[in-house]
């Protein structure tokens, strides 16, 4: 992080000075309300204080809880779910007063904004039609009844936010968005390679000089610095650069690589958390700071492990399928049913005698270079295939309950029909259905924590492009209706 003490002429508070272009009219009616990390903050109540509150607050979720009781059951066919509300923006939650300007595309920066988004934060996104974010024409055909507003992907990743539209190609679109990072935003959030930025006029260094206390993250694939600095890539090269794609598949076939984007999900953990860190510090000290997060190496720091091995030793390790280093049985074993699997993990003798016993202590068992762990490590392939046979003859789901009875790890391999419809997952009411005005009626997720008393929500789907467009320029900005039209008809606002 570098760190950008606000101009020690200004007042005590932290201020910006508003950015000024000859075609926008000056600021009227803008939203000033202060930030959760802003100094003028109101106090927070005192622990003595916030007793009553809290058992309050006990006292309504345990009434809540005995409604939602049963829900479980009927989350596959959406009945459990929890219906979100239907107003983007603000909400409530720790991350409330938060005021979040996100530039970018994919899904790096869009999740890391969505996890203070779900806890009350209003983000804004900078759009254009001139070149959408690709998660919007990610699967588009001719044939695509709703256009860049119609992709499914976009929409569960980009929740409670509001899109404004912007042509970052004319003067005037810029402007406008340089008003909304200095005047409106507490932080500014980007994922582009180094360079549109700096051509927009909106990178650090640039924004800095106007507002000296600016807080700004920016998350591409190699970082801001370093002679690949500049490559704009996508999350499966961050996979196979980190590491990744070398620990994944069989040792005798070429790497298989993981399922998904390893750094497009990694990334915005900590870009999420730096965010709010830097927050903080601005709230503690009025300073300002820029973030600078490189998707590859959070994933090499994902994988600590294998490079203090390489560190110490010179040991490169590699992929090994499912199996483990240190305990035989191990892996995924096929069921009854159509790609069907059960992952076992047996540790020592004691779970391998348990596990004899399941199978009715086949005779195949009773061979001496089984009864040790490395024995059965060195007997490996001859393991798996005993096992597999006794393991095709019973549903996986059976099989599970009926091992993990007697203390042994076993888990289903769920695809995901059965995942949307796992009864864990719905007493924790992960899964909220959200109603989006082209595509309907969607289950989009939270993002894995609760919060005891300030929990956040889901309320709204992913916007349309440039939905708010109108809304965010005149309340925010203080655009008035006629000015706002003739930007539209300039094509500033597409």
């Amino acid at each position: 992080m570098q760190r950008r003490s606000r101009d020690q002429r200004t007042s005590t508070t932290p201020q910006s000075r508003p950015l000024r272009h000859p075609r926008l009219p000056r600021t009227r009616g803008i939203d000033r309300t202060p930030g959760l990390f802003r100094q003028d903050e109101p106090k927070r109540h005192t622990r003595t204080e916030a007793r009553t509150p809290h058992r309050r607050t006990q006292r309504r979720n345990l009434r809540r809880n005995r409604t939602r009781r049963g829900r479980h059951q009927r989350i596959a066919s959406g009945g459990g779910a929890v219906s979100a509300k239907k107003e983007a923006g603000p909400g409530r939650g720790v991350c409330a007063g938060i005021k979040v300007l996100e530039l970018g595309s994919g899904a790096a920066g869009p999740v890391a904004t969505k996890y203070l988004a779900e806890h009350g934060a209003d983000v804004i996104r900078i759009e254009s039609a001139k070149r959408p974010d690709f998660l919007r024409i990610l699967f588009l055909t001719p044939d695509s009844k709703h256009g860049v507003d119609g992709s499914p992907m976009f929409i569960l990743l980009n929740p409670n936010k509001r899109s404004v539209a912007l042509n970052m190609k004319h003067p005037d679109g810029v402007a406008l968005a340089k008003r909304l990072a200095l005047e409106w935003a507490d932080v500014v959030c980007e994922n582009f390679a180094p360079g549109p930025m700096t051509r927009f006029g909106m990178d650090y260094e640039t924004l800095v000089a106007e507002k000296p206390d600016l807080v700004m993250v920016s998350g591409c694939l190699f970082g801001q610095t370093g002679p690949n600095r500049s490559y704009p890539g996508f999350g499966a090269q961050g996979s196979a650069l980190s590491g990744f794609n070398h620990l994944t598949g069989w040792p005798d076939r070429a790497s298989a690589g993981p399922s998904g984007t390893i750094t497009d999900s990694l990334a915005p953990r900590y870009v999420a958390l730096a965010m709010v860190a830097a927050l903080l510090e601005h709230r503690r000290t009025g300073e300002g700071q820029y973030v600078d997060v490189s998707q590859i190496e959070t994933a090499v720091y994902s994988t600590s492990e294998v490079q203090v091995r390489y560190s110490a030793s010179g040991e490169v390790v590699t992929r090994d399928g499912n199996r483990s280093e240190q305990a035989a049985p191990h892996g995924s074993y096929p069921c009854s049913g159509k790609d069907r699997w059960l992952a076992i993990a047996v540790w020592n003798d004691d779970d391998w005698e348990r596990l004899r016993e399941e199978m009715g202590r086949p005779e195949w068992s009773d061979d001496p270079a089984y009864a040790t762990n490395a024995g059965r490590l060195a007997a490996g392939d001859t393991l798996d295939e005993a096992i597999s046979s006794w393991t095709r003859e019973h549903d996986a789901h059976e099989l599970m309950n009926r091992l993990q009875s007697v203390g042994l790890e076993a888990c289903v391999c769920q695809e995901f029909g059965e995942i949307v419809g796992d009864p864990q997952l719905a007493h924790r009411q992960h899964w909220v259905r959200v109603e989006h005005s082209n595509v309907g009626s969607l289950l989009t997720e939270r993002s894995g924590f609760r919060l005891s008393e300030t929990d956040g929500e889901l309320r709204t789907a992913g916007p349309n492009l440039g939905e708010h467009t109108d809304a965010i320029l005149s309340r925010c900005l203080g655009l008035e209706l006629e000015e706002i039209e003739r930007l539209r008809v300039d094509e500033v606002l597409i």
